[in-house]
């Protein structure tokens, strides 16, 4: 039984970290330079596995520290260490994710333009109203439905919906409730039916003045 406090003695010693910084490919061997700032590790062909094995100086590796005999710093198990993927940052993520709202203050420069040019009836901003507001309750009512595992509203009712003029409460939907952000297909035909539905008011208001 391994004493409190102290490591099992199974376990796998830590690995290190350090760039290749000289190899002689004629003798087989080099050194790293640790990242911790200690001294250089010798580092011979054998060491690096073989499955994806590549050697190259300047690159990073990662090791496990071995002293010999002799007391010098030997490197086994050497594998070429791949920095993690970094996501964007937060001001990237606000950025990315709020440039969809765009759409909206568009649209209502739009609409303005329009109004200014032939008389627009109020019914459209009733309808818009009304059909945001159901519109963002249906995406809600999904995302609950999905997590409970219970019957969902239907894509094609959240999609005409929003074609129907109750796409901006689908899209504050989509945001305040992380859902219908990913699948690609839907997305495509949501600002398919955002499209459609802005030029749709357009026609049938310039339409209707003349």
């Amino acid at each position: 039984m391994t004493p409190p406090g102290r490591p099992s003695e199974s376990a796998a010693p830590p690995r290190s970290r350090g760039r290749l910084v000289s190899w002689n490919d004629e003798r087989g061997f080099g050194f790293l330079a640790p990242e911790d700032g200690s001294g250089d590790v010798f580092a011979h062909a054998n060491a690096f596995v073989k499955e994806g094995r590549h050697i190259e100086v300047g690159l990073t590796y990662e090791f496990s520290l071995e002293i010999a005999a002799d007391g010098r710093r030997k490197a086994k198990r050497v594998t070429l260490y791949t920095a993690p993927k970094q996501g964007p940052g937060l001001a990237a993520k606000i950025l990315q994710r709020g440039a969809r709202f765009l759409v909206i203050p568009a649209f209502i420069f739009i609409a303005l333009a329009v109004a200014t040019s032939v008389p627009v009836s109020p019914n459209w901003w009733l309808i818009y109203a009304v059909a945001s507001f159901t519109c963002f309750i249906g995406y809600g009512l999904d995302k609950r439905a999905a997590e409970n595992k219970r019957w969902r509203v239907s894509e094609t009712v959240l999609l005409l919906l929003g074609l129907a003029g109750g796409w901006p409460g689908g899209l504050i939907g989509q945001e305040v409730f992380r859902h219908k952000t990913q699948k690609k297909t839907f997305r495509t035909l949501f600002w398919m039916s955002v499209a459609i539905n802005m030029a749709a008011f357009v026609q049938l208001n310039v339409f209707a003045a003349r």
